[in-house]
């Protein structure tokens, strides 16, 4: 014989909200998704050392405004939680946007320093997700004209 399902006494009554779910309407978070994925010059609009919400873990937090031509004064967010596996990535991600520091405990009042610093960055969607990767400057020099050549 089939067992019946009995309804669950001890779950929350929904009901009253039914009417309010069925106007409910759901925006998917595609806020970037018209920034093509590509290569930009950004400017570190700000930068600030905070937690996450849900664990309480540091994180640091850049706003990435688009020099252009695409999509000139867009923002894009950047973020990176502190753990063990990330700190790496973190120091690179700092002497990328020009801020070395001898310990990371220096960072909250240092982190500043790097606002206002323009870099390159490429943005790259995978499975619906965005990443802002920043990307190291151009640390070739132009040649000297041949009027400064010492010969």
């Amino acid at each position: 014989m089939p067992q019946q399902d009995t309804p669950d006494t001890t779950a929350a009554d929904l009901h009253q909200f039914d009417e309010v779910w069925t106007k409910a309407s759901v925006s998917i978070d595609d806020h970037y998704a018209d920034i093509p994925d590509g290569n930009y010059e950004v400017l570190i609009e700000e930068a600030r050392e905070t937690t996450t919400a849900s664990t309480g873990r540091p994180m640091v937090v850049w706003t990435l405004r688009l020099q252009g031509p695409v999509a000139a004064n867009r923002t894009l967010p950047k973020t990176r939680v502190v753990t063990d596996n990330t700190v790496t990535w973190l120091k690179e991600d700092l002497k990328k946007c020009g801020l070395n520091l001898e310990r990371l405990s220096e960072l909250p009042q240092r982190i500043h320093e790097i606002e206002g610093q323009v870099l390159p960055v490429e943005k790259r969607t995978k499975d619906g997700r965005m990443n802002v990767y920043f990307r190291w400057r151009d640390r070739r020099q132009a040649p000297p004209a041949d009027d400064e050549l010492p010969f």
